[in-house]
């Protein structure tokens, strides 16, 4: 009888010790694999223009829909510095539903939402927004600041799923670290952007050329959602590393950490937009070229439908 009452404070006192212990929070930079495997993901999902700014009378815009490639990383850049493969090549394209709004003044609001659908294993809820106010013209050149940000989560096995249980060795890594359980991580990106654009005035022609430099501070964390599922009947004594033992079926392990990093860096891009003439429609295309020196060279496009403002001729 004492024998068992001591093993049932045993297993007690350790089930509260793990309830009470806290995650922890890793810092990273650039310059580590963590951060780099961040900051690309970051910069894949920045919100950039895609397109000139429809312009026109007040309360004029567009909505739209853009479709963003995602390049893969190799496996090299995929391991963070270990042997172990991250599966993050997951959806190969971010589709972004958009809006635009021309303001009193000239100035023009950007918004876009992207809903939490599940797609490619993956469900993101990402919400951007943008301000651009035109400053004037050099030489048929329009000049215009702009500002962005980003904000939301993106969720999906990435730590534990079925590449890494298939995968050579896979099978123990799966059973003692995932707990036979995909993973549910979650990437939350904070960003704001500023950048300055140049494009060709309008003027009534139908193709838009542009290009632009910015500079974007963010901050990125990755929560490592390792789910608890023990074993029927696990008690603790059961496992040769007492921080195998997760409990109860449901929780996140609290062994793993949380990532997290910030940064400041640059971007550039540059496009087109092509505007169907006037009495074919008010469709638009937009193609663009994203690049974040160090992440990704990544392509864009959108096709929007221009709507004019109430009372606008």
């Amino acid at each position: 009888m004492r024998r068992i009452l001591s093993s049932l404070t045993a297993t007690l006192l350790f089930a509260g010790a793990l309830q009470a212990q806290q995650r922890v929070v890793e810092q990273y930079d650039w310059s580590d694999h963590e951060g780099r495997l961040m900051g690309y993901y970051s910069a894949a999902i920045a919100f950039s223009p895609v397109g000139v700014a429809p312009g026109g009378p007040a309360w004029s815009g567009a909505v739209g829909l853009e479709l963003s490639y995602i390049p893969p990383l190799s496996r090299a850049q995929r391991t963070g510095g270990f042997q172990k493969t991250e599966s993050t090549n997951l959806a190969p394209v971010l589709p972004r539903p958009r809006a635009a709004l021309t303001l009193p003044g000239g100035a023009t609001l950007e918004a876009s939402w992207v809903p939490p659908v599940k797609a490619f294993g993956v469900t993101a809820n990402l919400v951007s927004a943008a301000l651009s106010v035109p400053v004037g013209e050099l030489r048929g050149i329009a000049f215009t600041p702009r500002i962005n940000g980003t904000t939301g989560r993106v969720t999906g096995p990435i730590t534990c799923n079925e590449d890494v249980r298939d995968a050579e060795g896979g099978q123990d890594y799966y059973t003692y670290v995932c707990h036979n359980r995909d993973s549910e991580d979650r990437f939350e990106p904070r960003a704001i952007g500023l950048e300055l654009l140049a494009s060709r005035a309008a003027r009534g022609r139908t193709v838009l050329p542009y290009l632009g430099l910015g500079v974007r501070t963010e901050r990125n964390r990755f929560d490592v959602g390792v789910i608890c599922n023990p074993p029927p009947g696990a008690v603790p004594a059961f496992y040769a590393n007492t921080s195998l033992y997760c409990n109860p079926a449901g929780r996140r392990d609290p062994y793993h950490p949380i990532l997290e990093t910030s940064m400041t860096r640059g971007y550039g891009f540059a496009g087109a937009t092509w505007l169907a003439p006037a009495g074919v429609g008010r469709t638009a295309l937009s193609g663009e070229l994203f690049y974040a020196p160090g992440s990704l060279l990544t392509g864009r496009v959108q096709a929007s439908v221009r709507f004019r403002g109430a009372g606008a001729r």
